[in-house]
């Protein structure tokens, strides 16, 4: 597995619970438009990137995963191969869409991660919140002494010390999809906190991933 596979993975369950989403608000508009909109506090950038469009089927393509993604149609298409052969990927019979199987990887994130991709803080810099400093975990656990943490980003709006993102290409990513914003910072507490704060956002992950 490659670090880039995560951001993928993910993205794809993003893409699945939207799916779901706009499915089950078919029937009426208004209340579609209020609960996909992303909430004004998610972003963590001066800039207004332009959102992914409403998902389709071809939203699951290489093609569509390279522009949201900003990963090569290549290393899309290796990646998921990659991820079906360990067992964290599927074809969904009926359609034909990639299917995550979202509890092996929780379990990989909650046991593994750590290990696999660690990570270290380094200077003081300008960009994405992450981890307990970004919106989803924000105030949680976290003293206000506490330096933040920040993918560095020149359009971030936090000073903090620099973390590595998971793959070069996670501000760009994060900026067009808050599930995927959420999903991302969740994983950094996962890696980066102490076993209490590593705790409480794996518990918030597994609710935002797993809810019906």
């Amino acid at each position: 597995m490659k670090s880039q596979d995560l951001l993928l993975l993910f993205k794809l369950i993003s893409l699945e619970q939207q799916e779901r989403q706009q499915q089950r608000l078919d029937s009426d508009s208004q209340v579609r438009e209020s609960l996909l909109a992303p909430a004004s506090s998610w972003q963590g950038w001066e800039d207004v990137a332009e959102q992914d469009p409403p998902i389709r089927a071809d939203s699951y393509s290489v093609r569509a995963l390279e522009a949201s993604l900003g990963i090569s149609k290549t290393e899309v298409a290796a990646g998921l191969k990659r991820c079906q052969y360990i067992g964290l990927l599927r074809l969904d019979p009926n359609t034909q869409l990639p299917r995550v199987n979202s509890k092996a990887l929780l379990g990989f994130v909650e046991h593994g991660l750590r290990y696999v991709f660690p990570v270290k803080p380094a200077e003081i810099t300008r960009g994405i919140p992450t981890g307990f400093a970004a919106p989803i975990l924000e105030g949680k656990l976290m003293s206000g002494g506490d330096m933040i943490h920040v993918w560095p980003d020149a359009f971030g709006n936090r000073k903090g010390q620099s973390v590595k993102p998971l793959f070069k290409t996670v501000p760009g990513a994060v900026k067009k999809d808050p599930r995927l914003y959420e999903y991302l910072a969740l994983i950094d507490a996962v890696r980066m906190g102490s076993p209490r704060e590593a705790q409480v956002a794996n518990d918030l992950l597994h609710a935002r991933v797993l809810q019906p």
